[in-house]
C-alpha cells in the first residue's frame, strides 16, 4: 500500500531525527546535515572577521635565538600578550632577525626582510636606535615594557580612540596549501585619504633547540612569530579591496598559524587599524 509505505519512511525519518536530536544533546555536538554531504561534528568554520571599533595596538618584537638577552622578552610576549582577551585588542608579532647568525647560530626563524623592516623603523624616526629585543608598539618604541601596568595604561588610552578605519578581512582555501586573503577598508574619518595594508602570517607553539651561541644548550619557546610578511599595499576609500594569495610552507604547524592585517596612515606612518585571527588556518580547513 503506498499510503502506507509513505507512513513507515515518515515514522523513519522521524525516528533518525529524534535520535540525532537526542546524539547532539548528549555530546554537546552541532550537527549540519545536507543532502549528499556526511554530518560534521562539533565544528563551527568561521573564516571571516570584522576589526573592532577601537582602534587596536600593533606590538612588534624584534628578537633572536642568537641574543642571549631576548628569551625574557620572548616569554613577556606569550604570558603577556597573546591571552584571548589581549588577543583581541592586541597583534603581537615576533620578528627574528638575521643580525645574529653570525656568531654560531643560524636562527630558523630569521629573515634579511625582518631585519630590513626594523631598520625602516629607524629610518622613520620611530625608533632611537637598532638592538634586540627591541618592543615597538604602534611604530613607537617601548624600551621599558616589563614594567607593571604598561599594557593596562595603553589599553585605556586605546579605548578613547576609534579607529579611522574599519577591517572586514575573509581567508579562503583555494587549494590545500593555497590561501587567500582578501582585506576589505571603510574610511571613517575624512581626514585621511588613504593608506597602505600588510598581512602576516604569524605561528605559536614553536620550541627550539638551540647548539650554538649565546643561547647554547637552552631550549628556546616561542609565539606569536611572524612566518610571512606580505608587501604593503596601496589602498583608498575609492580603492577599498586588496587581495592576497599565499602558499603555505609544509614545515608550518597550520593548527596553530594565526592571521595579522594592518593598515597604516602613508604620510604620519601611524597605524590606523589592525586586524587579529589567532588559529586562523585551523578555523578555515
Amino acid at each position: 500500500n503506498p499510503a502506507n509505505t509513505l507512513l513507515n519512511r515518515t515514522q523513519q525519518a522521524e525516528g533518525c531525527m529524534t535520535n540525532c536530536l537526542k546524539y547532539m544533546a548528549g555530546t554537546g555536538g552541532l550537527a549540519l546535515l545536507g543532502l549528499g554531504s556526511a554530518p560534521v561534528w562539533g565544528q563551527q568554520v568561521n573564516c571571516n572577521w570584522t576589526s573592532p571599533a577601537e582602534r587596536m595596538i600593533v606590538a612588534e618584537l624584534y628578537t633572536s635565538e642568537g641574543c642571549s638577552s631576548c628569551p625574557p622578552a620572548d616569554r613577556w610576549l606569550s604570558s603577556q600578550l597573546t591571552t584571548p582577551e589581549r588577543s583581541s585588542s592586541i597583534l603581537a608579532l615576533s620578528f627574528h632577525v638575521d643580525y645574529w647568525n653570525y656568531i654560531g647560530w643560524e636562527d630558523p626563524y630569521s629573515k634579511k626582510q625582518f631585519t630590513d623592516r626594523q631598520y625602516a623603523h629607524k629610518r622613520a624616526g620611530n625608533v632611537s636606535q637598532i638592538y634586540t629585543p627591541q618592543y615597538v608598539f604602534s611604530n613607537r618604541e617601548v624600551r621599558r615594557w616589563g614594567q607593571a601596568g604598561l599594557i593596562p595604561q595603553r589599553l585605556a588610552a586605546m579605548q578613547q580612540d576609534k579607529a579611522p578605519v574599519g577591517l572586514q578581512v575573509s581567508l579562503e582555501r583555494k587549494a590545500a596549501n593555497l590561501v587567500e586573503v582578501q582585506v576589505k577598508t571603510e574610511w571613517l574619518d575624512e581626514r585621511y585619504s588613504g593608506g597602505r595594508v600588510y598581512v602576516a602570517f604569524y605561528e605559536d607553539g614553536l620550541s627550539q633547540q638551540v647548539k650554538a651561541g649565546e643561547n647554547r644548550g637552552e631550549l628556546l619557546k616561542h609565539d606569536r612569530v611572524v612566518r610571512h610578511l606580505s608587501d604593503a599595499r596601496k589602498v583608498s576609500p575609492t580603492s577599498r579591496t586588496l587581495v592576497f594569495r599565499h602558499t603555505l610552507p609544509a614545515d608550518w604547524n597550520q593548527n596553530k598559524v594565526g592571521l595579522g592585517v594592518v593598515v597604516e596612515n602613508n604620510e604620519s606612518n601611524t597605524v590606523l587599524q589592525a586586524l587579529n585571527a589567532p588559529k586562523a588556518l585551523s578555523q578555515c580547513s
